[in-house]
Order: C-alpha cells, then structure tokens, then sequence
C-alpha cells in the first residue's frame, strides 16, 4: 500500500503525518517553525522527512497562497512574505531527496471532500471554509477543482459588499465572515466582550436568545456572500468546513442561506443544498493525498 508523507503549513506551525492511499493517519505530529524566511520553515520539515523517508512514496505539501500546483510553483504565500514566484516543490525535492507536490490549503480541503467525501459525484460545487483568519475557497466545475487562469479561483476572502468602504478591507469577506467576526457579532448580542467560538457553541446549545440573535447576525451576512457566489456559479452544493464542526452552528447556517434565497423578488437563483464537510481538521492532510495521486499517478 502506498504511503504518503503530508504536511498541512499554517501560521508559525505545521501538523506532518504519513497517509496511506486509503486515507490511514499514521504517526501525526506538529512543530513551530519561525515565519522571517524559509530557512526557518524548510530545516524542520527536512527533519521530519529524513524521518521517514524510506516509508514512503513521496512528500504533498498545504499551504496558504495563491500556486500553481501542476507545476509546484508559488506566486505567494499569504502570510509568508519571503514566498514570491518560488519553484516550491522542486526546492523541496532536491532538499529531501523525496517527489513532492504542493496546493493552496483551501483548495486542498476541497479535494479531499471531491475526491472522498461530500463534494465526490457533484457536477458543480463550492467549499467555504470558515476560518481564524478569514474565508477559504474553492470551486468545482464539471467535477474538477477550478483553480483559476491566474490560480487564484475561489479566493472569497476578498470579495466586497460594503461599497461604502470601497478601498478598505472592512467590507471585504474575510473580515465579515470569518471566526473573529463571529465573536464579535455575539460579543455585540450579549453586551460581552469575551465570547469566543467554545462559549458560543455551548450557549447556543443551552439556547440563549442573545447568543442564538448574534449568530443569526452573522448567518445572515454568510448567506448573504453566499447568495452572490452562487449567482455566478449555480452549484448544486456548498460544503462548508473549517474550525466550527457543531450541528447546531450548521442548521443556522442552512436556515439562513433558505432565508436569503426565500426573500428575494425574482426567483431566477436555484438554491444550493448546504452540507457539512466530511472531514474537517483532516480535510486538508487527505486533499495533500488526492493532489499527490492525481498529479504523480494519474488516479482518479
């Protein structure tokens, strides 16, 4: 059985695992790694390579930032600032002997729902994840992930709906959707000011109106960008993953996506069905597996 050595980068960390093609986690493990240059990432990922480097077939890398990942290189890196037009993969090759292949880190969640969960058999789709920093993206078209002419295709987080603030970052998704904004919707509610997403899920369960009123704030503004996304790309389905995997955060989700489509003059929008993400904290280890199996072995 094949076996793959994944690394899921984010802000100052990395979680590492080798995965089986039949999607087995197997010896898990995450380090800290300084942000200033990529000698402070690279060292300790070449470490845990060299770790197990006869026990697998090759190295499938996530990260934030906008790539090419069918020919391994990085025109960013978002938070990485030192990321710039970088032949990734090929560094990463020749430093650890081993074939290596990169995504975006959105995009990789969403190939892990196309090739093995909720978004496999669907013609066209949209994955939103709600995150710390923001929104992630992607869109699947004829059952394929849309990576974009400039691989940039489903970066929502830069979307606009406040045109009032025309040239701020105020109006744009990521700040008005993400998990901070969640708190500060509910912080605005409660008349608190340290909710966070724990408490919130936990009041929401004991169904305290002031909590469910400031999340139904903030569902009404997600449906709203979701409304627009889906007039441009007429999914059947939007997944919705990323750090909040409650139940009840998900029906209040769906009941207001219904709430935007029903409240509108025209009728022409088809609403999507809204669903939860398969896998969640390991959408983007399995989507590293099916980018590498894709790109590496031509399979399906």
């Amino acid at each position: 059985m094949k076996k793959y050595l994944c690394f899921d980068i984010d802000n100052g960390t990395f979680r590492y695992g080798i995965v089986s093609q039949c999607l087995d986690l197997m010896d898990s493990g995450r380090m800290t790694f300084g942000m200033s240059c990529k000698e402070e990432l690279f060292e300790p990922l070449c470490d845990v390579a060299a770790r197990y480097k006869d026990q697998v077939d090759g190295i499938s890398i996530t990260m934030p930032g906008v790539i090419d990942r069918k020919k391994g290189i990085a025109y960013s890196g978002g938070v990485f600032r030192w990321v710039h037009n970088m032949d990734y993969a090929e560094e990463v090759k020749e430093l650890t002997g081993l074939k290596t292949v990169i995504a975006n880190d959105a995009k990789a969640a969403a190939m892990a729902e196309i090739g093995y969960g909720a978004l496999k058999g669907i013609r066209n789709g949209m994955m939103v994840m709600i995150l710390g920093g923001g929104i992630g993206g992607a869109v699947i078209m004829d059952g394929k992930l849309c990576d974009g002419a400039h691989y940039a295709a489903g970066e929502f987080s830069y979307m606009r709906a406040d045109y009032q603030d025309r040239y701020g970052k105020n109006g744009i998704f990521s700040q008005t959707s993400g998990v901070d904004s969640l708190a500060q919707c509910v912080n605005e509610a409660t008349g608190r000011d340290d909710m966070n997403v724990i408490r919130i899920m936990m009041r929401l369960q004991q169904n305290d109106p002031d909590v469910l009123r400031g999340v139904n704030t903030y569902c009404d503004g997600l449906a709203s960008y979701l409304y627009n996304i889906q007039c441009v790309i007429d999914s059947s389905r939007i997944v919705i993953g990323g750090n909040i995997s409650e139940p009840v955060f998900l029906k209040l989700i769906q009941e207001a996506v219904h709430r935007r489509f029903e409240n509108v003059p025209y009728h022409n929008i088809w609403e999507p069905e809204v669903v939860e993400s398969d896998f969640h904290s390991n959408a983007r280890m399995f989507g590293a597996v099916y980018n590498y199996r894709q790109l590496m072995e031509n399979a399906d």
